[in-house]
């Protein structure tokens, strides 16, 4: 039998060859084949002085074999697809002359591929002199199908959807090892939390079919959360630091799922809720234990609460190679911690974290804070020393934009704060971040801000790259909403945030594929909401950069119906509103209106003011506006202040000036370790008619009540009329020339991001001169509950309850707004 198709008497030498072959790239050589049959060939790594006699000879044969079916089966020849493909990655071929060092090469190519478990070579002279090359392989299954098996919860096509295996690509154990962790993953957001995930390896090797074995196990509902050895804190306190919650008796609510993860990051947020109250040798655990049926559980979190520390020095350490920049007395007027104060993690890590920002303003992009904690054996004390690095000062290079295949660079750039040769200042790339990712007009997650190495052409200088995704920024809703105010409202609205109106198509193919009209960061948007009680709809295109500066500019056309007790009213317009930011925080606006407005379906019994107003009024505007805001959020603010003042000219059929003023502070009052935070917000509303009612029509006049007065109705707070047909005071307020609104409202949240409570005081008044008599007061509680998906605006429920008011004011208990789209 030839050397090239015996087969291998020991398994284990040709496992012990093929992987020193594999990692030490080393060439395993045959003898020649006289009879008799030679001596056993000596399994493993052969010497360079072995390999010598075969250098150079001439390749005159290179074939390629892989072990046959069944026990000690002889070599067959490799599959014809897969000698192709070996072919294709070897260049030691026939009439080249044989080297070990090109063959170790080839066999690293052909690693690379993918296909083969294993490789091995074996070579032997033949008669003329030459030498054989063979090649024993043995292939990589293929994947030929995917399957699932033990899925109950999922089906086959929910649990494939994330798993990055294909049919007719090679086997990868890594591959299989991560698509188990998702499938596990999948059912421990569903609250099966001992989910097992295995791959059949008899069935992968036999027919190449992956096939996932799925143990689901038992979906376990928490029925209590308990706490073990807390002492200093009660459970109310340790319940806001985790988010694990029971299940709620409506499990729709709340089904209070086991979800390890989660319960790990709750004894992380434990240690931190005592390492922030200066527990600094916190430990914390938990238990769970299930019932016997293994549908409900018991958490209980195990807590050692240990001393409480007070931080007894603090040190700043500089590095004496390195300009000094602030003086040790600057930085600690930084520290939010001071010698003799209760020791807090999280106020040290705030700190360093100022120091660093101090430092990054001025171009020190890579200065660092060490920290080093010293402990007092005997009592609860302990020295904090900082090693202060300020590193290099750096200048801005170039700025460099990529990921914006469909957005103009200009309306990236515009965002920027950062400008070359200026100092590389840290906080405001970080603020440029921030305001590109507020222009909505990329994907979540997907901007990202690295300051680059040093340029070699500009030593002091580097440059900044800025990564941005695009996504879609054009959207068609359909919903519908409901207000106590405005009743039952549909939408169907189309807008497009990324608008150009500047890029005209080049073709008609360019027109239906979004090529044309793209990427300058323009507004357009189509807006119809009919409903039952009020109509609207409008076309609006709005640029919040003109020509790249600073000035904004917006147009709209619209109609609008409403009924309202005792009238229907009609508007139809225009509007255009020129504006300009000066800073970050401050900017002004020139409104400009041009309307017509029309009453309808006036009622016998309605105040005189309704047919004073009852003939159709065309009405123009010139108006200013002036307006600060610092807030930080204006999805969830917690700090910050808003202030605007308005003035507005109305003239043609009525001649009369509108002046407003507003006030709106956020206070931050708690914050847990969670990041959930509880607000108060106060507002001030000052506004007015100089002329009078007698100029102003009713409908363009004060009024407060619903939504702007809970515990009022709409319109409810404003004086009231006479009636038409005989004299006697009204039951509908006819509006006011002055009005003032002062209003708090605290906002604590019981569900991180989802569900808040409110309790609110209103005050305020609208008359028909200055004065603040008679003044109404309100106070109440509500329930603000947020759903990302379903609407932006959170879902508000109020209860306002009148403490000081008039006997013709009209109350109401309930307010509430509800925004539904339907997608």
């Amino acid at each position: 039998m030839n050397e090239l198709t015996r087969r291998h008497n020991s398994r284990r030498g040709f496992g012990a060859l093929m992987l020193a072959l594999v990692a030490g790239g080393r060439v395993a050589l045959g003898q020649d084949a006289p009879a008799p049959e030679p001596p056993p060939v000596r399994e493993g790594v052969q010497t360079p002085q072995d390999l010598q006699p075969y250098e150079g000879r001439p390749v005159s044969r290179v074939i390629f074999l892989t072990p046959g079916k069944g026990k000690n089966a002889p070599n067959v020849a490799l599959d014809p697809e897969l000698e192709k493909l070996a072919r294709n990655q070897i260049r030691l071929r026939e009439g080249i002359p044989f080297a070990a060092k090109t063959v170790t090469e080839d066999i690293s190519r052909l690693n690379r591929v993918g296909r083969f478990k294993s490789i091995e070579s074996r070579v032997q002279q033949l008669a003329d002199g030459s030498v054989e090359l063979a090649y024993f392989m043995v292939p990589q299954p293929v994947v030929t199908a995917v399957q699932t098996v033990g899925n109950r919860e999922f089906s086959d096509e929910e649990l494939q959807r994330d798993i990055d295996i294909f049919v007719g690509t090679p086997v990868d154990s890594e591959v299989l090892g991560r698509a188990c962790r998702k499938i596990e993953e999948q059912y421990r957001a569903k609250g099966y939390f001992n989910t097992l995930c295995t791959v059949d390896q008899a069935e992968l090797e036999a027919n190449g079919i992956v096939l996932f074995k799925i143990r689901e196990g038992d979906r376990t509902a928490i029925t209590d959360i308990r706490f073990e050895g807390v002492k200093s804190f009660n459970e109310r306190q340790l319940r806001s630091a985790i988010k694990t919650t029971e299940a709620a008796w409506l499990r729709f609510i709340d089904r209070g799922e086991i979800d390890n993860d989660k319960l790990d990051d709750d004894v992380a947020n434990i240690i931190d809720f005592y390492k922030d109250r200066g527990y600094i040798d916190v430990r914390a655990d938990r238990v769970i234990t299930p019932s016997p049926d293994g549908k409900e559980a018991i958490v209980t979190f195990i807590v050692d609460e240990g001393r409480v520390y007070t931080l007894r020095n603090l040190a700043l350490d500089f590095d004496k190679d390195s300009d000094p920049v602030f003086s040790a007395e600057q930085l600690q007027g930084l520290m939010l911690i001071k010698p003799g104060d209760q020791y807090s993690e999280k106020k040290l890590k705030d700190s360093i974290k100022a120091i660093q920002d101090a430092y990054g303003t001025l171009g020190y992009v890579d200065a660092r804070v060490a920290r080093r904690d010293l402990r007092d054996g005997e009592k609860a004390e302990v020295d904090i020393r900082l090693g202060v690095r300020p590193g290099r000062r750096f200048k801005t290079g170039n700025i460099e934009i990529q990921g914006n295949s469909g957005t103009k660079d200009h309306v990236i750039r515009r965002q920027m704060t950062l400008a070359p040769d200026r100092p590389l200042d840290t906080l405001a790339l970080e603020e440029s971040k921030k305001r590109i990712e507020n222009t909505r007009l990329f994907g979540a997650n997907t901007v990202r801000t690295t300051i680059l190495p040093e340029r070699d052409d500009e030593p002091g200088y580097r440059d900044v790259l800025v990564e941005v995704g695009e996504t879609n920024t054009g959207s068609f809703n359909v919903g519908a909403g409901i207000t106590s105010d405005s009743g039952l409202v549909g939408q169907i609205s189309l807008s497009q945030r990324n608008f150009d109106i500047t890029d005209v198509p080049d073709s008609l193919g360019e027109l239906f594929t979004g090529e044309s009209f793209h990427g300058g960061g323009q507004t357009l948007s189509l807006n119809v909401l009919p409903g039952t009680r009020s109509q609207y709809y409008s076309l609006s295109l709005s640029d919040p950069y003109v020509f790249d500066t600073n000035y904004s500019a917006s147009g709209e056309v619209y109609f609008r119906k409403r009924q309202y007790v005792g009238y229907d009213e009609q508007r139809y317009g225009a509007k255009v509103t020129l504006g300009r930011r000066f800073g970050s925080q401050w900017t002004i606006g020139v409104p400009v209106r041009a309307e017509r407005v029309e009453l309808t379906s006036i009622d016998s019994d309605a105040p005189t003011d309704f047919f004073a107003a009852q003939d159709a009024a065309d009405l123009g505007s010139v108006g200013v506006s002036l307006v600060r805001s610092s807030v930080d959020n204006f999805a969830f603010p917690s700090k910050g202040s808003k202030i605007e003042f308005d003035a507005e000219r109305i003239f043609g059929d009525y001649n009369f000036t509108k002046l407003n003023a507003e006030y709106t502070r956020y206070f931050k009052l708690d914050e847990d370790v969670l990041g959930a935070k509880t607000t108060l917000k106060l507002t001030g509303r000052v506004a007015y008619i100089p002329e009078g009612q007698g100029e102003a029509p009713f409908y363009e006049r004060y009024y407060l009540g619903g939504e702007s007065f809970r515990g009022f109705g709409f319109r409810g707070v404003a004086p009231g009329g006479i009636r038409n047909d005989n004299g006697q005071p009204a039951n509908l307020t006819v509006g006011g020339t002055f009005l003032t609104f002062l209003g708090a409202e605290v906002r604590r949240p019981i569900l991180t991001d989802v569900l808040s409570v409110v309790g609110f005081v209103d005050s305020g008044t609208v008359n028909d001169n200055v004065s603040l008599s008679p003044y109404r007061l309100s106070v109440g509680a509500g329930l603000r509950i947020y759903v990302p998906n379903l609407s932006p605006a959170p879902l508000a429920f109020d209860f306002g309850f009148p403490i000081i008011k008039e006997s013709t004011d009209q109350k109401r208990l309930f307010t509430f707004s509800i925004d539904v789209p339907f997608r």
